[in-house]
């Protein structure tokens, strides 16, 4: 039984994950390998310098956000008040 469920989860992984993710590398591999060395090149740095603008763009606005005061919390703070203390004593007798 347990080798049912092992066989049945691993074909079930094989279809959803290393089929297309093969087809695809496949894919994408031929694409590459049909393209011009210079053509490659352009392409490869377009991506990168696309990445590094982006990755610059959320960092900055992250630092906006936080000077201008978006990313903080306001604490409130509340002061103890004072406990109102009964006067009413228990005795302590000694036998």
């Amino acid at each position: 039984m347990k080798n049912k469920i092992k066989s049945a989860i691993s074909l079930f992984l094989y279809k959803v994950w290393h089929d297309p993710k093969g087809k695809l590398t496949a894919k994408i591999k031929r694409a590459c390998d049909d393209m011009p060395h210079k053509r490659r090149l352009t392409v490869v740095t377009l991506l990168l310098s696309a990445f590094v603008l982006l990755a610059f763009f959320v960092f900055g606005h992250a630092c906006y956000q936080m000077g201008a005061g978006h990313a903080r919390q306001e604490i409130k703070v509340e002061h103890i008040r004072q406990l109102e203390i009964s006067n009413n004593s228990v005795s302590h007798e000694t036998d």
